[in-house]
């Protein structure tokens, strides 16, 4: 058992080292807001929980991970094994206005791998879990032009250029385990690392002899470790038809994140292309603490309803990049799982777990004195294979932003895409093939 637990965290790491090489290279988010802060945060979950809403504390099921409260763990099957992997795209509207206030929209597409984990029980109580999933997302395209009438008329129209990809990633190693009947704790120890990568460009007119252009490359790179803690407690009204209630909620703690700024520019002209770089610069920005609670409905194994609140304060963190002040997070989450009969023999459709949900979301951003709020109502499916493996479809539709005072509205359309594989029994000794 403890050599196939072994070799299935061996295979973990290799993938983690793959899919951390490939977010590297993919852009897995595009949003003007995404330029303040350490950029968009992820919604929360899987494929699984984002059709829901993003719902995770009080959600507990056998051939799903739920990471986002890792009491869960300890609802693994005694002789499984849960391996799942999801692919991400995304589909984003933008209306506003430009520097001179003339309504603008534009539009743009981003995507890449969102997920990677496996799951297996050590003990009949004990449940193990990790894996590699996104923290938060910086990806943004910027042009603006001179304004100034004086540079206007000695210089001529000089182009501004701002543009930033990267985000920060988090891996996960945990465990959930079941001290008595009906109630789980578990804890995540959390690995954050990725680079947030911020270009900031200036092109003179080509009729300018006097001045070169200029490039100012500025990278902070997020290398740390934090925890959370979480608990569940089920109250069973009919334990054969499985009815109860189940109350949820994680703790994270609050850290000083290390952080490491990489810095350079360099002057471009017709003779000599000059590189000035900068020695890199060590200091730590807070991620604060917080707090999420939920609690969920079932009925009868077939239907499910779920509801959670989130908050947390990043008043007192100072953003490195731009210089704005943050705001405390707060969201409310929504969701319902519906499945008409699990064991079917007759209709595939019946056996079909149907998921919808929505969530709002006071985010952690201020932009010109305004707090950043989005909203997004979400759907999807868990279609069955073989047993108990499972394709899971998420979809999100949601605005995020204003185009009041001169802002920026966003729209946005998500599709989540994952491979659930689920193996029974995979502990279990065969003695003839």
């Amino acid at each position: 058992m403890y050599r196939l637990a072994f070799k299935s965290f061996l295979i973990l790491a290799g993938l983690i080292c793959l899919s951390e090489f490939t977010m590297a290279q993919s852009l897995n988010t595009y949003s003007p807001y995404s330029r303040y802060g350490i950029g968009v945060l992820s919604q929360p979950g899987f494929s699984q929980n984002r059709s829901m809403g993003g719902v995770t504390q009080a959600y507990k099921n056998e051939t799903v991970i739920n990471f986002n409260n890792p009491a869960s763990y300890s609802v693994r099957d005694s002789l499984s094994f849960l391996f799942d992997f999801g692919l991400e795209t995304n589909t984003s509207g933008f209306t506003g206005y430009d520097q001179y206030l003339n309504s603008q929209t534009s539009r743009n597409y981003a995507g890449g791998i969102h997920h990677i984990a496996i799951s297996f029980p050590i003990t009949k109580r004990i449940g193990f879990a990790a894996g590699l999933t996104p923290y938060s997302f910086v990806g943004y395209r910027l042009l603006r032009f001179e304004t100034d009438p004086y540079i206007l008329s000695t210089i001529g129209r000089i182009k501004y250029y701002h543009t930033g990809r990267g985000g920060i990633n988090q891996a996960f190693i945990g465990m959930g385990v079941s001290p008595f009947k009906n109630f789980s704790v578990g804890f995540n120890m959390l690995y954050y690392f990725g680079s947030l990568d911020y270009n900031n460009d200036i092109e003179f007119p080509l009729s300018s002899y006097t001045f070169t252009n200029g490039y100012v490359r500025s990278s902070f790179q997020v290398s740390d470790i934090n925890f959370n803690i979480g608990m569940q407690y089920s109250i069973v009204f009919d334990k054969e038809n499985n009815t109860n209630i189940t109350l949820g909620g994680t703790y994270q703690f609050g850290k000083n994140m290390n952080l490491t700024q990489k810095w350079f520019a360099s002057l471009e002209s017709n003779l000599l292309d000059t590189l000035y770089p900068h020695p890199d610069r060590e200091s730590n920005f807070e991620m604060p603490w917080s707090l999420n609670t939920g609690a969920a409905f079932t009925y009868k194994d077939k239907l499910t309803i779920l509801g959670e609140y989130f908050t947390q304060d990043w008043t007192k963190t100072t953003p490195f990049n731009v210089n704005t002040p943050m705001a405390k997070m707060e969201s409310i989450r929504f969701g319902v799982e519906f499945t008409p009969n699990r064991n079917d023999l007759k209709s595939y459709f019946r056996k079909v777990n149907y998921r919808a949900g929505f969530f709002t979301n006071k985010s952690n951003l201020i932009v010109s004195g305004k707090q950043i709020n989005d909203f997004g109502i979400t759907f999807g499916a868990g279609l069955p294979l073989k047993g108990k493996t499972k394709v899971n479809l998420s979809f999100e539709i949601g605005k995020r932003g204003t185009d009041e005072s001169y802002l920026i509205k966003e729209t946005f359309k998500a599709f989540n895409f994952s491979f659930t594989f689920y193996d029974y029994p995979w502990f279990f000794k065969r003695k003839y093939n």
